[in-house]
Protein backbone atom coordinates (compact mmCIF):
# COMPACT_ATOMS: atom_id res chain seq x y z
CA UNK A 1 0.00 0.00 0.00
CA UNK A 2 3.05 2.24 0.87
CA UNK A 3 4.43 1.61 -2.48
CA UNK A 4 1.52 2.31 -4.20
CA UNK A 5 1.23 5.78 -3.13
CA UNK A 6 4.56 6.49 -3.40
CA UNK A 7 3.94 5.61 -7.12
CA UNK A 8 0.56 6.83 -7.10
CA UNK A 9 2.05 11.08 -5.36
CA UNK A 10 5.08 10.25 -8.01
CA UNK A 11 3.32 10.04 -11.13
CA UNK A 12 4.33 13.16 -13.71
CA UNK A 13 0.91 13.09 -15.61
CA UNK A 14 -1.67 15.19 -15.27
CA UNK A 15 -3.63 15.28 -13.43
CA UNK A 16 -1.80 14.80 -10.45
CA UNK A 17 -2.75 14.40 -6.91
CA UNK A 18 -0.92 16.53 -4.05
CA UNK A 19 0.71 14.12 -1.58
CA UNK A 20 -1.24 15.90 1.28
CA UNK A 21 -3.92 14.41 0.14
CA UNK A 22 -2.96 10.91 0.12
CA UNK A 23 -1.41 10.59 3.54
CA UNK A 24 -2.87 8.62 5.97
CA UNK A 25 -5.67 7.23 3.88
CA UNK A 26 -6.71 3.92 4.32
CA UNK A 27 -7.88 1.88 1.07
CA UNK A 28 -11.67 3.70 0.45
CA UNK A 29 -10.38 6.97 1.50
CA UNK A 30 -7.78 6.43 -1.00
CA UNK A 31 -10.06 5.14 -3.65
CA UNK A 32 -12.66 8.16 -3.06
CA UNK A 33 -9.57 10.63 -3.83
CA UNK A 34 -8.61 8.99 -6.70
CA UNK A 35 -11.98 8.69 -8.59
CA UNK A 36 -12.45 12.66 -7.59
CA UNK A 37 -9.10 13.17 -9.40
CA UNK A 38 -9.52 10.93 -12.18
CA UNK A 39 -12.83 9.82 -12.60
CA UNK A 40 -14.18 6.20 -12.06
CA UNK A 41 -12.48 4.88 -15.45
CA UNK A 42 -9.10 7.14 -15.34
CA UNK A 43 -8.79 5.43 -11.46
CA UNK A 44 -8.91 2.24 -13.04
CA UNK A 45 -6.67 3.13 -15.97
CA UNK A 46 -4.24 4.78 -13.03
CA UNK A 47 -4.24 2.02 -10.88
CA UNK A 48 -3.40 -0.59 -13.51
CA UNK A 49 -0.43 1.43 -14.73
CA UNK A 50 0.74 1.69 -10.86
CA UNK A 51 0.15 -2.35 -10.15
CA UNK A 52 1.95 -3.07 -13.36
CA UNK A 53 5.17 -0.58 -12.82
CA UNK A 54 4.93 -2.53 -9.31
CA UNK A 55 5.31 -5.42 -10.85
CA UNK A 56 1.90 -6.54 -9.53
CA UNK A 57 1.18 -8.25 -13.34
CA UNK A 58 -1.29 -10.83 -11.78
CA UNK A 59 -3.27 -8.49 -9.61
CA UNK A 60 -3.57 -6.24 -12.49
CA UNK A 61 -4.77 -8.95 -14.90
CA UNK A 62 -7.33 -9.54 -12.38
CA UNK A 63 -8.88 -6.45 -11.56
CA UNK A 64 -9.09 -5.67 -15.34
CA UNK A 65 -11.00 -8.70 -15.90
CA UNK A 66 -13.23 -7.94 -13.26
CA UNK A 67 -13.73 -4.70 -14.66
CA UNK A 68 -14.74 -5.42 -17.68
CA UNK A 69 -17.30 -7.98 -16.94
CA UNK A 70 -19.59 -4.80 -15.28
CA UNK A 71 -22.44 -3.88 -16.95
CA UNK A 72 -21.91 0.15 -18.27
CA UNK A 73 -25.85 1.60 -17.52
CA UNK A 74 -24.71 4.89 -18.93
CA UNK A 75 -24.84 6.65 -15.28
CA UNK A 76 -21.92 9.13 -14.94
CA UNK A 77 -19.55 8.73 -11.78
CA UNK A 78 -20.55 12.15 -10.51
CA UNK A 79 -17.12 13.80 -8.86
CA UNK A 80 -17.09 14.57 -4.97
CA UNK A 81 -15.14 17.37 -2.54
CA UNK A 82 -12.69 16.06 0.01
CA UNK A 83 -16.35 16.17 2.17
CA UNK A 84 -18.29 13.99 0.08
CA UNK A 85 -20.14 16.59 -1.69
CA UNK A 86 -21.13 17.45 -5.12
CA UNK A 87 -17.84 19.06 -6.99
CA UNK A 88 -19.28 21.31 -9.68
CA UNK A 89 -16.09 22.90 -10.78
CA UNK A 90 -14.24 21.70 -13.89
CA UNK A 91 -11.93 18.53 -13.46
CA UNK A 92 -8.08 19.06 -13.85
CA UNK A 93 -8.92 16.80 -16.92
CA UNK A 94 -11.19 19.11 -18.26
CA UNK A 95 -9.26 22.23 -18.05
CA UNK A 96 -6.47 20.27 -20.01
CA UNK A 97 -9.23 19.53 -22.82
CA UNK A 98 -10.98 22.71 -23.03
CA UNK A 99 -7.99 23.63 -26.21
CA UNK A 100 -10.39 24.62 -29.06
CA UNK A 101 -11.90 22.52 -31.00
CA UNK A 102 -12.78 22.91 -34.42
CA UNK A 103 -15.26 20.20 -35.46
CA UNK A 104 -17.66 20.02 -37.46
CA UNK A 105 -21.19 19.91 -36.53
CA UNK A 106 -23.03 16.49 -37.10
CA UNK A 107 -26.13 15.30 -37.75
CA UNK A 108 -28.28 13.65 -35.04
CA UNK A 109 -28.29 10.42 -36.69
CA UNK A 110 -24.91 10.20 -37.49
CA UNK A 111 -24.23 11.11 -33.74
CA UNK A 112 -26.27 7.84 -32.61
CA UNK A 113 -24.56 5.58 -34.91
CA UNK A 114 -21.42 6.27 -33.92
CA UNK A 115 -23.11 5.96 -30.07
CA UNK A 116 -24.22 2.88 -30.73
CA UNK A 117 -21.13 1.48 -32.92
CA UNK A 118 -19.07 2.39 -29.65
CA UNK A 119 -21.64 0.52 -27.54
CA UNK A 120 -21.15 -2.39 -29.66
CA UNK A 121 -17.61 -2.72 -29.44
CA UNK A 122 -17.78 -2.40 -25.52
CA UNK A 123 -20.35 -5.17 -25.22
CA UNK A 124 -23.19 -3.36 -23.85
CA UNK A 125 -26.80 -2.89 -24.27
CA UNK A 126 -28.30 -1.41 -27.35
CA UNK A 127 -31.89 -1.04 -26.20
CA UNK A 128 -30.56 1.00 -23.44
CA UNK A 129 -31.66 4.45 -24.61
CA UNK A 130 -29.63 6.10 -21.42
CA UNK A 131 -26.77 4.46 -22.15
CA UNK A 132 -27.33 5.88 -25.58
CA UNK A 133 -27.23 9.09 -24.64
CA UNK A 134 -24.21 8.75 -22.41
CA UNK A 135 -22.10 8.47 -25.55
CA UNK A 136 -23.61 10.68 -27.86
CA UNK A 137 -20.75 13.29 -28.22
CA UNK A 138 -21.57 16.85 -27.92
CA UNK A 139 -21.82 19.56 -30.49
CA UNK A 140 -21.25 22.83 -28.81
CA UNK A 141 -19.13 24.79 -26.68
CA UNK A 142 -16.05 24.35 -25.23
CA UNK A 143 -16.20 20.97 -24.60
CA UNK A 144 -17.03 19.92 -28.31
CA UNK A 145 -15.97 15.99 -29.23
CA UNK A 146 -16.21 14.68 -25.61
CA UNK A 147 -19.19 12.49 -24.43
CA UNK A 148 -22.56 13.49 -23.02
CA UNK A 149 -21.16 11.23 -19.71
CA UNK A 150 -17.67 12.77 -19.95
CA UNK A 151 -19.12 16.34 -18.93
CA UNK A 152 -21.05 15.42 -16.29
CA UNK A 153 -18.26 13.61 -14.46
CA UNK A 154 -16.00 15.99 -15.31
CA UNK A 155 -17.89 19.94 -15.11
CA UNK A 156 -21.36 19.92 -13.13
CA UNK A 157 -21.26 23.54 -12.86
CA UNK A 158 -21.51 24.01 -16.76
CA UNK A 159 -23.48 20.96 -17.00
CA UNK A 160 -25.98 22.67 -15.05
CA UNK A 161 -25.41 25.62 -17.23
CA UNK A 162 -26.03 24.08 -19.89
CA UNK A 163 -28.93 22.71 -19.41
CA UNK A 164 -30.61 25.37 -17.52
CA UNK A 165 -29.91 27.54 -20.51
CA UNK A 166 -31.49 25.75 -23.02
CA UNK A 167 -34.60 25.03 -21.37
CA UNK A 168 -35.04 28.96 -21.12
CA UNK A 169 -34.14 29.38 -24.66
CA UNK A 170 -36.87 26.44 -25.41
CA UNK A 171 -39.47 28.94 -23.96
CA UNK A 172 -38.88 31.30 -26.77
CA UNK A 173 -38.31 29.49 -29.72
CA UNK A 174 -39.26 25.98 -31.00
CA UNK A 175 -36.33 25.97 -33.78
CA UNK A 176 -34.90 22.50 -34.70
CA UNK A 177 -31.71 22.47 -36.33
CA UNK A 178 -28.43 20.15 -35.66
CA UNK A 179 -27.28 22.46 -32.80
CA UNK A 180 -30.56 22.36 -31.03
CA UNK A 181 -31.46 18.62 -31.19
CA UNK A 182 -27.84 18.04 -29.50
CA UNK A 183 -28.98 20.18 -26.69
CA UNK A 184 -32.38 18.84 -26.47
CA UNK A 185 -30.48 15.18 -26.33
CA UNK A 186 -28.08 16.31 -23.91
CA UNK A 187 -30.75 18.20 -21.59
CA UNK A 188 -32.72 15.07 -21.50
CA UNK A 189 -29.62 13.12 -20.45
CA UNK A 190 -28.31 15.20 -17.33
CA UNK A 191 -32.08 16.07 -16.38
CA UNK A 192 -32.31 11.97 -15.87
CA UNK A 193 -30.39 12.62 -12.34
CA UNK A 194 -31.27 14.33 -9.22
CA UNK A 195 -27.86 15.89 -8.78
CA UNK A 196 -28.13 18.02 -12.05
CA UNK A 197 -31.44 18.76 -11.35
CA UNK A 198 -30.33 20.37 -8.05
CA UNK A 199 -28.01 21.97 -9.54
CA UNK A 200 -30.11 23.63 -12.60
CA UNK A 201 -32.32 25.12 -9.77
CA UNK A 202 -29.68 26.45 -8.19
CA UNK A 203 -28.50 27.76 -11.20
CA UNK A 204 -31.88 29.94 -12.10
CA UNK A 205 -32.25 30.65 -8.14
CA UNK A 206 -28.49 32.12 -8.49
CA UNK A 207 -29.07 34.02 -11.99
CA UNK A 208 -32.37 35.83 -10.10
CA UNK A 209 -30.74 37.18 -7.17
CA UNK A 210 -27.64 38.01 -9.02
CA UNK A 211 -30.51 40.38 -11.69
CA UNK A 212 -31.82 41.72 -8.17
CA UNK A 213 -28.14 42.26 -6.55
CA UNK A 214 -27.19 44.74 -9.82
CA UNK A 215 -30.35 47.39 -8.12
CA UNK A 216 -29.37 49.80 -6.48
CA UNK A 217 -28.73 49.31 -2.70
CA UNK A 218 -29.27 45.55 -3.18
CA UNK A 219 -26.43 43.75 -2.96
CA UNK A 220 -26.82 41.99 -0.42
CA UNK A 221 -29.31 40.31 -2.39
CA UNK A 222 -26.69 37.64 -4.28
CA UNK A 223 -26.83 34.36 -3.51
CA UNK A 224 -23.14 33.46 -1.28
CA UNK A 225 -22.38 30.64 -4.42
CA UNK A 226 -19.93 28.77 -2.47
CA UNK A 227 -19.95 26.33 0.37
CA UNK A 228 -22.23 25.55 2.74
CA UNK A 229 -23.91 28.03 2.83
CA UNK A 230 -23.86 28.53 -0.98
CA UNK A 231 -27.83 28.69 -1.63
CA UNK A 232 -27.71 31.87 1.18
CA UNK A 233 -27.80 35.51 0.22
CA UNK A 234 -25.20 37.48 1.26
CA UNK A 235 -27.72 39.69 3.64
CA UNK A 236 -28.83 36.75 4.89
CA UNK A 237 -25.70 35.05 6.20
CA UNK A 238 -24.19 38.32 7.50
CA UNK A 239 -27.51 39.21 9.58
CA UNK A 240 -28.10 35.85 10.64
CA UNK A 241 -27.55 35.46 14.35
CA UNK A 242 -27.05 31.40 13.97
CA UNK A 243 -23.86 30.77 15.94
CA UNK A 244 -22.45 28.33 13.08
CA UNK A 245 -23.00 31.26 10.57
CA UNK A 246 -21.69 33.92 12.60
CA UNK A 247 -18.62 31.78 12.50
CA UNK A 248 -18.66 31.32 8.99
CA UNK A 249 -18.85 35.33 8.52
CA UNK A 250 -15.72 35.83 10.83
CA UNK A 251 -14.25 32.71 9.07
CA UNK A 252 -14.45 34.73 5.95
CA UNK A 253 -14.04 38.48 7.56
CA UNK A 254 -10.37 37.13 8.65
CA UNK A 255 -9.71 35.16 5.27
CA UNK A 256 -7.00 36.55 3.41
CA UNK A 257 -5.97 33.84 0.35
CA UNK A 258 -8.86 33.58 -2.16
CA UNK A 259 -8.96 33.45 -5.53
CA UNK A 260 -9.12 37.23 -7.33
CA UNK A 261 -12.67 37.64 -9.26
CA UNK A 262 -14.14 34.40 -7.00
CA UNK A 263 -17.30 34.19 -5.28
CA UNK A 264 -15.33 34.13 -2.10
CA UNK A 265 -14.02 37.28 -3.00
CA UNK A 266 -17.30 38.76 -3.32
CA UNK A 267 -18.59 37.53 -0.26
CA UNK A 268 -15.23 38.79 2.03
CA UNK A 269 -15.85 42.36 0.12
CA UNK A 270 -19.51 42.71 1.15
CA UNK A 271 -18.81 41.64 4.65
CA UNK A 272 -16.20 43.96 5.10
CA UNK A 273 -18.08 47.10 3.52
CA UNK A 274 -20.88 45.96 5.72
CA UNK A 275 -18.60 45.95 8.87
CA UNK A 276 -17.31 49.59 7.56
CA UNK A 277 -20.93 50.58 7.49
CA UNK A 278 -21.85 49.53 10.93
CA UNK A 279 -19.09 51.10 12.47
CA UNK A 280 -19.94 53.99 11.16
CA UNK A 281 -23.37 54.01 12.31
CA UNK A 282 -22.19 53.08 15.39
CA UNK A 283 -20.02 55.99 15.54
CA UNK A 284 -22.48 58.39 14.63
CA UNK A 285 -25.11 57.54 17.86
CA UNK A 286 -22.01 57.81 19.86
CA UNK A 287 -21.07 61.71 18.85
CA UNK A 288 -23.36 64.35 20.96
CA UNK A 289 -26.08 66.01 19.65
CA UNK A 290 -25.11 69.46 17.45
CA UNK A 291 -26.76 71.26 20.40
CA UNK A 292 -25.09 70.54 23.85
CA UNK A 293 -26.57 70.43 26.59
CA UNK A 294 -25.61 73.35 28.41
CA UNK A 295 -26.44 75.41 25.44
CA UNK A 296 -29.82 74.08 26.11
CA UNK A 297 -30.45 74.91 29.42
CA UNK A 298 -28.70 78.77 28.29
CA UNK A 299 -31.36 79.00 25.89
CA UNK A 300 -33.91 77.86 28.36
CA UNK A 301 -32.92 80.03 30.97
CA UNK A 302 -33.08 83.18 28.38
CA UNK A 303 -36.42 82.13 27.43
CA UNK A 304 -38.11 82.50 30.76
CA UNK A 305 -36.05 85.67 31.42
CA UNK A 306 -37.60 87.43 28.29
CA UNK A 307 -41.12 85.98 29.00
CA UNK A 308 -41.16 87.79 32.58
CA UNK A 309 -39.91 91.15 31.13
CA UNK A 310 -42.87 93.42 31.05
CA UNK A 311 -44.13 94.20 27.61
Amino acid sequence: MDKFRFCLQDRREEPRIRRGSLEGKDLYALTNVMVSTFTERGALKVTLEILRQMNCNEQADTLESKTKACMDKGDPTFPKTSDGKLETKASQEAVIYVASQQQAVKEPKELEAEAKAQISSEGGDLNNKRLVLSRYKIQFGKYKGQTFKWLLENDVGYTAYIAASHQEDRKHTARQDSMMANKDSFTCYANAYPEIQKEVRFHRADKKAKEMSLQSGQRGKALVGFGRYGQETLQSLYRSEDKDKISYVNFLRNKSDYEPGSRMETAIKYILRCDQQRARRTRARRQPNSVSRPTQRNQRTSWRRTSNMPR
